[in-house]
């Protein structure tokens, strides 16, 4: 009610009121940026506008639509020349800025904002004022952005004398920029040099070697072209086709000539490979085709056409040098041939000597080597010589060998005949008359089959011719011995017929014993042995009955023990082909295996001629079966290896239960299928646990230390809310202390003397902040308050709004207000009682809060 009676022009309800009152207002008020800024109607926004000083609020206009924006901007245009308190804002909206004279005062005006000033320089272009700004302003920073935009290098070694001992990075802009101008000076002339060099293209006959340069310098030129003018462009470009034209003339001119040149470069080429082959396999050539070839060959030549003169000659000269060269080799190879036919006679003679078998001499042997010696050695066919000599020299080392091992036979048989003489003589002197016979049939023997010098071997003939009689005589008396002990070994055989108590494998070997002697007495003489040999014979086999029905019987037992290990093998090679491998029952196998395995080693003894096959046959069985299991072995091994690496891994995971869970799947993955040796299997299932025991022991510690964490964190917790209660608490009953004071304060400060407009001021002062904080906290208004709430609501709906978005906390926001009613002076009496209840009413909704 009462706001009606002090309502002020510019809240007028009419429009054209509204903006005659604005000139009563000031260019940065709030009154006026609240006219500019939330008016109704749009003529009295506009005007106010115009009139704003406040270049916040322009700026934030100026981001408006339509014709508020454009005149907020315009009107920011004309301020922003005087108005140096708010560049930074300037700087945010600089592109409004499109005055040029503004940019230049701007930019040359060093109580200006650094940022806006950066700006204004970035955009102008007259080369003189930027010059000028950097030779005289005082900032660094200035003087280095003003020369970044100047062209000229002249200025800008001007100001490298006068600022660039004290301005570091002004010194260095005009270094890079003095290497920039060096640098396109040096591109310039790459250019003038590439022209120059394109423009010489072709001029040496050097087509081939310029066809490739221009290729490289076409790509040079692709570097260089942009900064090449449209003449260097069109000189490199007339250059290249000029050269491309010409080429073009000349490939034409050498493809004409290609054919005859290509005639001559084949001809010099077969040449060339003639010469090479007489040089290094001289040997595969005959000088019947090697002069059919030459003649070919030069008749080819001069049946070719004539190339250009200079090249013709050049031509001819190789030719006639290549001529020159073969026929030299090829008369050197004649003069080779000879001497080589002559050496290979002779390597032949050391062969055919090498290979006869009558005894050879050294002189033979001499006479070889010495025309050797003399012969003549090719000096062109040096692998034939090479190959000749080493056969020759083989031959003859293989003769002298020979030569040597011939003499030491000799020897060693002249000195075995004189031993086996030497023993002959000694057996007649000892009366030894059986092995004096045997010696003397051996060396008639030897006699004639071994080569001795002829005085030796009539030496050896006389002396046994000298023995011959009396040994004769001898051997009469031999025979009637050997009989006699003949007879002996048929009476033991009877005797041996007629025991019945003997063992029978004892028997067999006494039998066996009587045929060995009756051998050797056989050995002595032969002939008188037939005499006697059926009644020997028939008593023998009478006696080895016995022993020869107990073999027959140990034999029934060994084709038995033979068909058991027969049928464990099968049973084996069974096992084998029935298995499948892929999805086998590794325990089990193992087990069959083993068991039969023992029963192997319990099954009897064979027949040593079916041992061997039979053994081998187990043997091959088992190791069929052992490969199976050794490859599920080793699969095994390896696949728990892999579980001892991925156990050890899991120490290095930092999620120590995700480790667990994988540990747990680790352990249910341990499966043995066929174990190893028990050593190893002990070591890999302590290579497996540990890592294990280690994850788990870490596992127990870890929720040991959160546990303890945890327990740490919730006292801290419990701390710390139990200090910030106790501080909130102090706060409050801080401020609840201090509001009884300001209270207090403010029942004095009422009761002093006040004069009466005084009072109606402080009165109405006092309405307005128990309206504003009934209004904040929601306390409920007297009756006859509730029109002046209203009222004042509505003309705080904007306000209202912003601070609805801001989330003010409405407590915080009331102790100032209330604060303000304390210090109020003097009221009328009955205006004081009414809102003191209210404040009363205030202090009750306040205080909840603050004592929580």
């Amino acid at each position: 009610m009462l706001g009606n009676f002090f309502k002020p022009k510019w809240q007028h309800a009419d429009a054209t009121v509204r903006i005659q009152a604005l000139d009563t207002l000031a260019g940065d008020s709030i009154e006026l940026i609240r006219l500019a800024q939330t008016d109704p109607h749009s003529a009295v926004r506009m005007e106010a506008v115009v009139r704003l000083t406040h270049l916040p609020t322009l700026v934030q206009l100026g981001h408006s639509p339509g014709s508020i924006g454009e005149r907020a901007r315009q009107r920011l245009v004309g301020l922003a020349s005087t108005d140096h308190h708010h560049d930074h804002l300037l700087a945010d909206v600089f592109h409004w800025l499109n005055n040029p004279a503004l940019l230049r005062s701007i930019a040359r005006d060093p109580t200006r904002g650094v940022k806006l000033r950066h700006q204004a320089i970035g955009v102008i272009a007259d080369q003189e004022l930027l010059f000028s700004i950097a030779s005289n302003d005082t900032s660094r920073e200035i003087q280095y952005l003003a020369a970044q935009h100047l062209d000229d290098i002249e200025k800008l070694k001007e100001l490298e004398k006068t600022h660039g001992k004290n301005n570091k990075r002004l010194r260095q802009l005009i270094k890079e920029r003095l290497e920039q101008e060096q640098q396109q000076q040096q591109r310039q002339a790459d250019i003038e040099k590439l022209c120059a060099e394109a423009e010489n293209l072709g001029k040496n006959s050097s087509w081939e070697q310029d066809k490739t340069r221009l290729k490289v310098m076409q790509q040079s030129w692709r570097s260089l072209s942009r900064n090449a003018s449209a003449t260097q462009q069109q000189r490199f470009t007339d250059a290249g086709e000029d050269f491309n034209q010409r080429l073009a003339t000349h490939e034409q001119q050498e493809a004409s000539l290609r054919p005859l040149r290509d005639q001559h470069q084949q001809l010099l080429a077969a040449a060339s490979e003639l010469l090479r082959q007489l040089q290094h396999t001289p040997e595969q050539q005959s000088l019947g085709r090697l002069d059919a070839t030459l003649a070919g060959l030069q008749q080819q030549w001069d049946q070719q056409g004539k190339l250009p003169a200079a090249e013709q000659d050049k031509l001819d000269t190789i030719w006639a040098q290549r001529q020159q060269e073969i026929s030299h080799l090829r008369n050197a190879m004649a003069e080779d041939l000879q001497a080589l036919e002559t050496l290979t006679r002779l390597s032949a003679a050391a062969d055919n000597l090498k290979n006869r078998q009558q005894p050879i001499h050294s002189k033979d042997i001499l006479t070889l080597q010495s025309e050797w010696t003399g012969s003549k050695r090719p000096r062109t066919l040096r692998n034939s010589l090479g190959e000749l000599e080493q056969q020759f020299h083989r031959s003859i080392s293989t003769l002298n060998s020979r030569l040597e091992k011939q003499k030491r036979q000799q020897e060693n048989a002249l000195q075995e005949l004189r031993v086996s003489l030497k023993k002959l003589e000694g057996h007649l002197e000892t009366e030894q008359y059986g092995e004096a016979i045997e010696i003397h049939k051996a060396l008639t023997v030897d006699l004639k089959e071994t080569d001795l010098p002829g005085k030796d071997l009539a030496f050896f003939q006389r002396r046994l011719q000298m023995l011959t009689p009396f040994l004769r005589e001898i051997q009469d008396w031999r025979r009637w011995g050997t009989d006699q002990a003949r007879r002996q070994l048929i009476e033991t055989a009877e005797h041996l017929r007629e025991e019945d108590e003997i063992d029978p494998q004892e028997r067999a070997r006494k039998i066996q014993g009587l045929r060995e002697e009756w051998r050797k007495l056989a050995q002595m003489e032969p002939a008188q042995q037939r005499l006697l040999w059926k009644t020997f014979d028939s008593t023998v086999s009478a006696a080895y009955e016995p022993s020869k029905q107990y073999f027959a019987e140990q034999g029934q037992q060994r084709e038995a023990n033979l068909k058991q290990r027969q049928a464990i093998c099968n049973e084996l090679e069974t096992l084998d082909n029935t298995t499948d491998w892929d999805n086998a029952d590794w325990r089990a196998l193992q087990a069959q295996a083993n068991q039969l395995r023992k029963q192997w080693k319990d099954a009897g003894a064979v027949s040593h001629k079916a041992w061997g096959s039979i053994n081998t046959r187990f043997k091959a069985a088992m190791d069929a079966l052992e490969t199976h299991f050794k490859v599920e072995r080793t699969r095994n091994w390896q696949e728990r290896e892999q579980l001892v690496m991925q156990a050890r891994a899991l120490l290095e995971s930092a999620d120590t239960s995700q480790a667990i869970e994988q540990a747990k799947a680790l352990q249910a993955a341990w499966q043995i299928t066929l174990g190893s040796r028990p050593s190893d299997e002990q070591r890999l299932w302590k290579q497996f646990r540990e890592p294990m025991d280690t994850l788990f022991a870490r596992a127990r510690d870890e929720r040991q230390q959160q546990q303890q964490e945890r327990d740490a964190r919730a006292a801290e917790e419990t701390r710390q809310a139990d200090a910030k209660r106790q501080q909130e608490l102090e706060r409050q009953q801080q401020q609840l202390a201090e509001l009884d004071n300001l209270a207090a304060q403010s029942l004095l400060n009422k009761q002093v003397e006040t004069s009466a407009n005084e009072q109606i001021a402080n009165r109405s002062s006092g309405e307005l902040l128990c309206l504003q904080l009934e209004i904040l906290l929601g306390v409920e208004t007297p009756t006859e308050f509730q029109q002046s709430r209203m009222k004042y609501q509505v003309a705080q709906l904007p306000q209202a709004m912003l601070s609805r978005q801001q989330q003010h906390d409405p407590a915080l926001d009331a102790l100032p207000l209330l604060k303000q009613w304390y210090a109020l002076g003097g009221i009328p009496e009955a205006a004081l009682a009414n809102q003191t209840a209210r404040i009363e009413k205030i202090r009750q909704a306040l205080q909840p809060p603050l004592a929580q």
